[in-house]
């Protein structure tokens, strides 16, 4: 039952960090300037390097950086209207469609999944311009959260919910490899 319950804490966190990190994907692909980043995760005050993010043309890429019980690597392909997710601990790969409803709710706008934004202001994170925004009453599954929104990148790089917090640093603009983005045969 222990572990159980550290694999279901796995998969959440790593489907929660995939989903606030994914919100401006849209149906023919990512609207931004790609990039790669590190995502660190964690308390206010006390985080901790969490995923590498990689976002291009050809979808999005997370890795775990510490291998837990759940989806080591998460790979949303555009074009193929799918995710992956890699447990490179057992060697699973599976598939899931990413359906229209999934796709409809990504504008390239800040606080997407909410019903109600407000403009806090702005920030520089990271050396970058940021816009701060209170997102207020998710159409999905997120509680109500503050974020900062880079514009360059059409892109969250920071969220704020009740003090668990989700950050990106080191942002290195450019297009990822496209290799990153190829799945392996599944194995399941």
């Amino acid at each position: 039952m222990k572990n159980l319950s550290k694999t279901l804490a796995a998969w959440v966190v790593a489907l929660t960090v995939a989903v606030a990190w994914t919100g401006i994907a849209v149906a023919d692909g990512y609207k931004g300037a790609p990039f790669s980043a590190e995502a660190w995760v964690g308390p206010e005050g006390a985080l901790e390097l969490g995923y590498k993010l990689y976002v291009g043309a050809e979808g999005y890429r997370l890795e775990a950086i510490k291998p837990a019980e759940g989806p080591d690597i998460i790979i949303a392909q555009f074009a193929a209207r799918q995710s992956v997710y890699i447990d490179l601990n057992t060697g699973s790969v599976n598939f899931l469609p990413i359906g229209e409803n999934d796709w409809g709710r990504f504008h390239g706008i800040a606080c997407a999944d909410f019903e109600y934004r407000k403009r806090l202001g702005a920030e520089k994170l990271g050396g970058r311009d940021s816009e701060v925004w209170q997102c207020i009453g998710s159409t999905r599954y997120a509680q109500d959260t503050k974020i900062w929104w880079d514009p360059a990148l059409r892109y969250q790089v920071r969220s704020d919910e009740q003090g668990y917090v989700t950050e990106l640093r080191n942002i290195i603009p450019g297009e990822p490899d496209p290799a990153l983005f190829d799945v392996p045969a599944a194995r399941n």
